[in-house]
């Protein structure tokens, strides 16, 4: 059974299991980096989260009917599923990048 990362993943990108024990231990050897790397980025993002709800919470000082509470709700609602679809795509382009800096060198 073969399932997409996402929705918005073309077909001819989808990420599949190693093939063979040597694609196996190189998954496995560059985990530790791509974790590492990942991780951080996840801790960055959730201070930006964090950072982003107290905004909010202060935008709600301001409001002055249901129709602002609304228009802030909404504002923060749309801000905030583009801030996690730009994270999405950005975590994927540092684990490629992290898994690629922790291959060993295939000179030939």
């Amino acid at each position: 059974m073969e399932v997409a990362m996402l929705a918005r993943t073309p077909a001819d990108e989808r990420h599949d299991m190693p093939r063979s024990a040597d694609d196996a231990l190189t998954f496995v050897a560059t985990l530790p980096a791509v974790a590492t790397a990942v991780g951080a980025e996840l801790r960055d993002f959730a201070a930006e989260r964090l950072k982003a709800h107290g905004e909010r919470i202060r935008a709600w000082s301001r409001v002055n009917s249901p129709l602002e509470f609304i228009e802030v709700e909404l504002r923060f609602a749309a801000e905030t599923m583009g801030a996690y679809a730009d994270e999405a795509m950005h975590l994927h382009e540092v684990a490629e990048a992290a898994a690629e800096a922790a291959l060993p060198d295939k000179r030939t």
